[in-house]
């Protein structure tokens, strides 16, 4: 790749954009002594240089050996360490270390985080979060789903071929007795083998009434009281001291500060004196723990974790410490300690970045702070939506309001000013809102110094799109508009243009995002010069930042898109709004494509200036034959010696292009800025979207679900406005290879059209009357087929006339959605087109858009047969039968029947609809954040795959492997980022055959993602499948199937079948099965493999006719040569049609054709002989079996053992299975 590139034109660029090399460190192996209390006498750990001890101390008391201390401090060489220095700057200290732990004297804090980490430890690593938006936040299944392992990872990766002809039983895997065609049941969400719920403890740990301490007994040393009640059925009252725990002699009556004999250091070691359950429960607890994974019982410190839609109905649990639990965590003043989040933000950006220390810990803080202001931010937004909130304005209109909560502003996104009536009004103040973010994230992106954003949250929480934004200091006090020093707010009036603002913007953030520097003339026209737009503002802060406001403008004007749609045209509805940008992405796509275009005509300008030269050089030299040779070297050097200055290049957008009338520009300047805007508004419409098309055609991306198309068209600058012009394209082409994109698109469509129409219905109801809505919004849309005319559940006290939702229809919501659809996409949805919708997919991504969570139960969404409903009417008629006899006290029975008939009688009425009310759990928010990135660890990353793309193996390596540590430790393990990495360094250490390097990191990969993106999302299913592949080539197969199971499960819920990408993961099942010789269901797997082919490629693809030739193979061994015949009949055709009679693969497939034609030909006449001659029956049997003994009837010998290994194998030269193993493990996905 190098040489190949050498002769590429050069481009000078900055020394400070190549990565910088990380030192590499040496790790500590440290021996921590322990007290003597406990039964161990040291620990070992291992950490780095640059953890500091309170790290470590987190560490020690995190691990179940030491789990029982909290509150001590560590000695080395006698001397106390603090416990903010860096491990490596503890004088004298080496790698093999030794410290002491010293159980140290409590504070009244130390107390409470010490009740707090025991109640942690009982409620086990699914311990319910009082303060969680949604049920089962963050949850793990890797535990459940691995189950126990009983088999060994073993050095070759795989079994020997001669294994698939053993004579021992087919092992029992995941897919024994099961049915591989059978759709994903929404039951089975969960895992069964599921268990959140570690052995129980105590019977009650709260905090005692006889709290606070009084002033005396505080000078006695005590802290806290607090009330116990064992699995003994005995109550104890203890006191915590600055010294430990002990048993006082109180009762609930009567206060008796007294010990009774029973003292520790720690609660855990007291509790475990005196109660003999506790102590052997505790360890059983301890046990529940460390089966799992470290990874799955961590905290997410650095990211908002999804929240999955389909749940099990939570199990109330009595705590009575959880009300107290903000007593716990943050003392008795915590009501007063509201953080100012503006200034943790702002102060954190402004750390020093001179070095890769300081920039680690820098963005590290970063995002931090900016996880916890989401979650203040989400609190918050939710309080004010349920109206727990005063506004700062009550006397203006409930759209108009806003509020201060925790030090944060909140608005909603409406415009309730009128403002931005001229382009959309509500419409357009929702979209802006949205762009405003993404401005955030760009300007954040750049990280220009001494410029300041805010730090933004939007939620959106039943129907209402709040707006969360840290507050710049004095903006309430002033009373004059001088804060603005930049930009206007008056819609061009007044235009501030403050000369440090614009030397500042024009620095840093103008030529990275290539912002035009324009004049704007205000009101009384005065000409200032801008490089934002006229409504971004800059403001001045009390604090002596600089703030940029209102950056929804960022980006120009989607030109062509606004002209053609938005006026009534066609038939078609008017657009919307006008606030119809261009992405970035867009911008940096096109400003790329016209650099390459430049640099393209400046090297062949340069080129032909050197040409003309050398010739009139030439012409002017007496012996040109003598020098030629010399000549073509020289233009060869020539040639490698370009280089061209990139500052020469020009390419700005004025975002004030099309949407502002304010320019002070002359005619020409303007007409040349707009035709910059309008080229690259062709350009997305005449090149990427095209483009697009062609990728997914040729398999270059394949989306899994709605999230993977949005997130595919955004990465390559399309809006989703365009999502009825893609579907539009990927019809026309009639391409079935990308029928499965058409159908993705229209069910974007629709769920985005559904979440609009739920937006506007959620908004006029109460939270308890939100369930209502939803179930009868869902039955309409889905549940026609049960019920072609649902009934609407009215609140309690409300009438259908109070609600528009209660008038919907499954034929007026169809009719709705057409209408949306047609509005915001510009596409014309058929009449059928909802009812051939997908129905648990579908459900899938409306609760994941409105934050809806769903009972994970089966519902049915097709019509009942007329048996079906012959056979309900009957069942019911007995059930009416027997509960009017069991009202009649004549009949006599014993306990267990009346049990029985009890539970008969008490089954819910038989459902008349799809949904109802109860099967809404939870009605959460939907959360869009600024969230931040590390440039460093991303461009590393990037740089460590482009060297192994190039083949450069060890350097890519390190670079991952530099790039994982900065990941870790800037996002934590717990992080999207993070898990790519990990996946990444998997699937390297798998190809280097370095089996356990690569299990351990993509079980970290699994996890992470589980717990961050969803059990469900592609990026989890994708890990799955790569897991069960690693496992296959360690050798633990049964395993390996586990994974696949699970991961197709999830698989048919996200998209259903006929994914052109599902053809390779049941290939790779059926290659596992094999391996287990469990045939018939391996070829089950085959079959629908070459299905899933010939269904999207045709019949004579050359692809399809491989998966005819895999499935001959099957077939070959299952013994039915008859059909292994036909396959390979097929998969022979297309190749010699498609590939020529030379091909190798024609030659392999014409040999077997032969070879299993004479084996065919055989078998038939052995089978003629056998007719004609009498059949000897056992005298005891009592049936026969339709199905033959396949291994009697066909002998090995039929076809030679080595020739049936090739056959299998695909390969005449292959010898083991290994190659083959390699070659179906790098199926990736």
């Amino acid at each position: 790749m190098a040489d190949r590139d050498q002769k590429e034109t050069v481009v000078d660029q900055p020394l400070d954009q190549v990565p910088e090399e990380a030192p590499v460190e040496e790790p500590y192996q440290l021996t921590i002594k322990l007290p003597a209390s406990g039964k161990l006498n040291e620990i070992k750990i291992l950490v780095s240089a640059r953890e500091s001890i309170q790290d470590i101390k987190q560490s020690i008391m995190e691990s179940p050996e030491t789990c029982v201390h909290s509150c001590f401090y560590l000695k080395f060489n006698g001397k106390r360490i603090n416990d903010f220095l860096e491990l490596g700057e503890v004088e004298n200290i080496t790698t093999d270390s030794e410290l002491e732990l010293v159980e140290d004297a409590y504070t009244e804090k130390d107390v409470r985080l010490h009740v707090n980490r025991l109640r942690d430890l009982l409620g086990g690593p699914y311990k319910p979060n009082a303060s969680a938006i949604g049920i089962d936040t963050a949850l793990s299944y890797l535990t459940a789903v691995t189950g126990e392992i009983d088999e060994e990872i073993t050095a070759e990766g795989e079994k020997k071929l001669e294994d698939l002809f053993s004579d021992e039983p087919v092992p029992e895997h995941a897919f024994t007795g099961v049915d591989v065609n059978a759709k994903s049941k929404l039951s089975d969400f969960v895992p069964k083998a599921f268990n959140r719920t570690p052995p129980q403890c105590l019977k009650s740990l709260a905090l005692s009434g006889w709290n606070p301490v009084t002033h005396a007994r505080r000078l006695n040393g005590d802290l806290l009281y607090l009330t116990v009640v064992t699995l003994e059925n005995e109550t104890l009252c203890i006191t915590a001291t600055s010294h430990g725990f002990y048993v006082n002699q109180s009762t609930l009556t009567e206060f008796n500060p007294r010990g009774r004999g029973k003292h520790a250091h720690s609660l855990i070691r007291l509790l475990q004196l005196v109660s003999p359950l506790f102590a052997k429960n505790f360890a059983l607890a301890q046990d529940f723990i460390t089966q799992h994974h470290m990874l799955e019982v961590l905290p997410i410190n650095t990211y908002f974790p999804e929240q999955p839609w389909a749940v099990k109905p939570e199990v109330p649990t009595y705590d009575a410490t959880r009300p107290a639990e903000t007593l716990l965590n943050f003392g008795p003043d915590a009501a007063e300690a509201s953080r100012d989040w503006n200034d943790e933000l702002q102060s954190h950006r402004e750390l020093p970045r001179t070095n890769l220390q300081e920039r680690v810990f820098r963005e590290r803080l970063i995002a931090k702070v900016q996880s916890e202001f989401t979650e203040a931010a989400v609190r918050g937004a939710m309080a004010v939506v349920q109206g727990s909130i005063t506004p700062l304005n009550p006397l203006e209109t409930e759209d108009a309001h806003m509020f201060v909560y925790n030090n944060i502003f909140f608005s909603k996104a409406n415009d309730g000013r009128g403002t931005m009536e001229a382009v959309g009004g509500d419409a357009a103040a929702h979209v802006a809102t949205n762009k405003d973010l993404e401005g955030v994230k760009i300007v954040n992106s750049v990280d220009p110094e001494g410029l300041s954003t805010l730090g933004s949250v939007i939620v959106d929480y039943k129907g209402v799109r709040v707006v969360a934004q840290s507050i710049v200091p004095g903006i309430f006090r002033r009373q004059d508009e001088n804060a603005i020093v930049y930009g206007s707010v008056d819609n061009g009036d007044t235009v501030a243009a403050d000369k440090t603002f614009h030397d500042l913007i024009g620095e840093q953030l103008a030529k990275s995002l290539h912002l035009a520097e324009h004049p704007v003339k205000d009101g009384q026209d005065h000409t200032v010069s801008l490089h934002t737009s006229l409504e971004t503002k800059g403001l001045l802060g009390a604090d002596g930042r600089r703030y940029l406001l209102d950056l929804y403008r960022l980006n120009p004007v989607d030109i062509e898109f606004q002209e053609a749609e938005c006026q009534t045209k066609d038939g078609k509805p008017t657009y919307p709004h006008q606030m119809t940008l261009l992405r970035p992405e867009l911008v940096s796509l096109y400003w790329e494509h016209k650099f390459r275009q430049w640099v393209k005509a400046k090297t062949e300008a340069i080129k032909a200036e050197r040409a003309e030269e050398k010739k009139n050089s030439t012409d002017a030299a007496p012996d040109a034959d003598k020098e030629t040779k010399e000549g073509e070297a020289q233009d060869e050097e020539d040639e490698d010696d370009i280089k061209i200055d990139v500052n020469e290049f020009e390419l700005t957008f004025n975002p004030d292009v099309f949407a502002s009338q304010a320019s002070g520009a002359s005619k020409d300047e303007v007409e040349a800025q707009e035709q910059v805007v309008r080229d690259a508004s062709k350009f997305l419409n005449d090149e990427i979207i095209p483009s697009l098309v062609l990728d997914f055609a040729s398999y270059a991306i394949s989306p899994l679900d709605g999230d993977a198309l949005t997130k595919a068209m955004h990465r390559r600058g399309i809006n989703m406005r365009y999502l009825g012009k893609l579907a539009d394209l990927v019809s026309l082409s009639q391409d079935k290879r990308i029928q499965h994109i058409y159908d993705l698109a229209v069910q974007e469509m629709v769920v985005r059209a559904s979440k609009r129409l739920l937006r506007k219905y959620l908004a006029s109801c109460t939270l308890e009357e939100s369930r209502s809505c939803i179930a009868h919004y869902f039955n309409c849309l889905l549940g026609e087929g049960v019920n072609n005319k649902p009934l609407p559940v009215v609140p309690f006290g409300k009438s259908r006339n109070d609600f528009e939702w209660t008038h919907l229809t499954p034929a007026s919501l169809s009719k709705k959605l057409q209408e949306q659809v047609l509005l915001w996409f510009r596409f014309a949805l058929t009449d059928n087109a909802v009812a051939q919708l997908k129905s648990l997919p579908t459900l899938r991504e409306i609760c994941l858009r409105v934050g809806i969570q769903i009972e994970a139960i089966d519902y049915r969404f097709h019509a009942f047969t007329d048996d079906e409903v012959k056979a309900n009417a009957d069942e019911d008629a007995r059930l009416e039968s027997l509960r009017a006899k069991n009202q009649k006290p004549t009949s006599r029975k014993n306990k267990k029947q009346q049990q029985a008939l009890d539970a008969l009688l008490a089954l819910p009425p038989r459902r008349k609809t799809t949904f109802i009310p109860e099967d809404i759990l939870n009605v959460m928010p939907t959360v869009k954040q600024a969230a931040p990135r590390s440039v460093f660890a991303e461009e590393t990353f990037e740089a460590g795959k482009m060297s192994l793309a190039q083949g450069h193996r060890q350097l890519g390596l390190e670079l991952l492997l530099e790039s994982l540590t900065l990941h870790e430790q800037t996002y934590g393990y717990l992080h999207p980022e993070t898990s790519k990495c990990y996946a990444t360094l998997a699937m390297i250490y798998h190809h280097s055959e370095d089996r356990e390097a690569a299990l351990d990191l993509q079980r970290k990969a699994v996890i992470a993602s589980e717990r961050t993106l969803g059990v469900d999302h592609p990026e989890t299913v994708h890990h799955y499948l790569n897991l069960g592949l690693f496992e296959h080539a360690a050798g633990r197969t049964k395993l390996a199937l586990r994974y696949i199971r699970h991961a197709l499960y999830y698989w048919d819920l996200l998209f259903g079948p006929g994914h052109p990408d599902s053809a390779t993961a049941d290939n790779n099942a059926g290659v596992m099965l094999q391996s287990l010789r469990d045939y018939p269901n391996s070829t089950k797997f085959f079959e629908r493999a070459c299905a899933t082919q010939e269904a999207i490629l045709g019949k004579d693809h050359v692809i399809t006719a491989t998966g005819y030739r895999v499935l001959a193979k099957a077939y070959t061994l299952e013994s039915d040569f008859n059909k292994a015949l036909a396959a390979e009949r097929i998969a022979y055709g297309v190749f010699e049609k498609k590939l020529g009679e030379d091909d190798p693969r024609t030659k392999e497939s014409s040999m077997w054709l032969k070879e299993l034609t004479a084996n065919a030909t055989a078998t038939a006449q052995r089978a003629r002989i056998q007719q004609q001659q009498p059949t000897l029956m056992p005298t005891n049997a009592q049936a026969v079996s339709s199905t033959p003994a396949p291994a009697r009837e066909i002998p090995k010998g039929e076809l030679p053992i080595d020739q049936v290994m090739q056959f299998i194998n695909g390969d005449s030269g292959a010898k083991g299975s290994k190659k083959a193993g390699k070659r179906s493990g790098n199926k990736r996905r």
